[in-house]
């Protein structure tokens, strides 16, 4: 084969797979794609509690392109199956490019429990449609595999519950609490053991070794140092999405302040089972109190230490479910690679059509010319 059909064949070739293979980079560094072309700006979506339990989604970002004239962003959580899509509202980008907006749910919604994807669009105005366009500006979908053990410490455990780990887990520490209280008020001795019986009975649930079901059990039978023990459902999701940094880095801390809340619910048992062999009244009452400080801490945790209890694995276990923008699968998509939604990818793509068709036309034409050069022999 000639050199001349050579190079028109390279055209050809540069024709058929440059844009296909552009589309595929552009596929491998995550879906959905940064659609809006030059967009740029960085930042976090965070779900919280408001009025319920993660029924506050919080928008943080810097750096934000503004958008352009008569069009503005608007974010949206996406459900798992992608079928409802939930507009959070217009955000508004400052002066300084920032973008800071909250969402609260009317109807006191889990947005938890429903949603595992956020995106930001680029809307007209005014906007007609009631849904998302397909202007994407940014978009982050947390892994599935994550999520399911996200929602086992938030939302539902075991499965089909109507609370999840760390929620029960607040709400036994809170009820050992109470009676951690009655015990310290009660004005006979025979009260405050029947209060720290049931103290012992929360924390350690029906198959604690010192479980005594004939004093009674206002707690849910699972006990306080089960719940903390199954934050190791944190660890599953770590374990389920490697190289997930922010899943990654909370689950360390749910795991640390959800083992700090199984302790000191420990050490108050403990406390409460030496008041059962008290005779002194203001003694037993003073222990109790002792009892309800150290339960107060396996909730709360410790400021001056900078200890968490059980209050912030909770908080940890939302972080966990942090959308950062853009999407770390965009973002990482590694050096020299053009992130989507990037400005070079339509600029490599013109190049190199430009060049093939050079090719072409140059191959064509010094073919065309050496054909005539040899019928003129």
């Amino acid at each position: 084969m000639s050199r001349y059909k050579i190079l028109i064949v390279i055209a050809l070739v540069l024709f058929m797979t440059v844009p296909s293979g552009l589309a595929g980079l552009a596929r491998a560094q995550g879906v959905p794609t940064l659609i809006s072309a030059g967009v740029s700006g960085s930042g976090t979506v965070v779900i919280v509690d408001g009025l319920e339990p993660s029924d506050t989604v919080i928008f943080s970002l810097t750096g934000v392109t503004f958008p352009a004239d008569n069009t503005v962003y608007e974010g949206w959580l996406i459900s798992d199956d992608g079928n409802t899509k939930l507009s959070t509202g217009t955000l508004t980008v400052t002066a300084d490019g920032s973008l800071s907006h909250t969402f609260t749910s009317p109807t006191g919604e889990n947005f938890i429990a429903k949603y595992d994807k956020v995106v930001i669009t680029v809307e007209p105005v005014p906007d007609s449609d009631p849904g998302p366009s397909d202007d994407v500006a940014f978009t982050h979908q947390i892994p599935a595999s994550g999520m399911a053990h996200i929602r086992h410490l938030l939302i539902s455990w075991p499965a089909g519950a109507d609370a999840g780990i760390l929620t029960n887990l607040k709400d036994q520490i809170q009820v050992a609490i109470a009676h951690a209280a009655l015990a310290k008020n009660s004005s006979t001795l025979d009260a405050v053991k029947l209060h720290m019986h049931h103290v012992i009975n929360i924390i350690e649930g029906e198959d604690g070794d010192n479980f005594d079901a004939s004093f009674g059990n206002p707690g849910d039978g699972i006990g306080v140092v089960a719940h903390a023990q199954d934050r190791k459902h944190a660890s599953f999701a770590s374990n389920a999405t490697p190289g997930d940094a922010v899943i990654a880095e909370h689950s360390k801390v749910v795991e640390t302040h959800g083992e700090n809340a199984e302790n000191w619910s420990i050490l108050a048992r403990d406390q409460a089972l030496s008041i059962l062999d008290l005779d002194s009244l203001v003694g037993a009452q003073t222990l109790a109190g002792a009892v309800g400080a150290i339960l107060q801490d396996a909730r709360d945790g410790i400021d001056a230490t900078g200890q968490g209890g059980a209050d912030q694995a909770y908080v940890e276990a939302q972080l966990m479910a942090t959308y950062t923008l853009p999407s770390p699968a965009v973002a990482s998509a590694g050096p020299g690679l053009p992130v989507t939604g990037d400005s070079t990818v339509p600029v490599l793509a013109q190049i190199t059509l430009a060049v093939a068709l050079m090719l072409l036309f140059a191959g064509g034409f010094l073919l065309v010319r050496s054909r005539r050069s040899r019928s003129m022999v």
